[in-house]
């Protein structure tokens, strides 16, 4: 009555207490379920440790070349510089390439990007000229075109 609280007020606010405090710890350990895959990842996958390495070489390259210099002039010198803008795409495609390895994404190599690109568009290439050539009404002619034009390369 006269400040002192009954039993129950302070397991009432022992309770509150306890499930304030618990929050946090429940978020903590959470969060490090999630980020376990991620540090595996890091400790273990020697691209993904090159792909960070080259990102951060990368951006301290920039910077240093950069530093204390007016934004105009650092997008002036974008444009301008070759070196820098190949270094800033090198930290891109290293961004890139790391952001899929911690995915989980598979990753194909800069060699190989295109190819199955190319492969598709010369499919489409080699499969309209067959059409092209074969078709009843357009062969006659294109066929007719290109003895023409070979003809008419080779007499010279």
């Amino acid at each position: 009555m006269f400040g002192s609280k009954s039993r129950a007020e302070k397991l009432k606010e022992q309770a509150e207490y306890e499930a304030k405090a618990r929050l946090p710890l429940a978020t903590i350990a959470a969060a490090a379920a999630g980020a376990r895959p991620i540090l595996e990842r890091l400790l273990y996958d020697d691209d993904l440790r090159r792909n960070l390495q080259d990102l951060v070489e990368s951006l301290q390259d920039i910077t240093h070349e950069v530093q204390g210099e007016h934004p105009r002039d650092v997008l002036s010198r974008l444009w301008d510089d070759e070196e820098l803008r190949g270094s800033l795409e090198s930290a891109s495609a290293a961004a890139r390439s790391g952001g899929k390895r911690l995915r989980g994404d598979r990753v194909i190599p800069e060699d190989q990007g295109g190819r199955k690109g190319r492969k598709l568009f010369w499919l489409l290439v080699l499969g309209g000229l067959a059409y092209l050539f074969l078709s009843p009404k357009t062969g006659p002619e294109a066929r007719r075109l290109v003895k023409e034009t070979v003809g008419a390369l080779t007499s010279d």
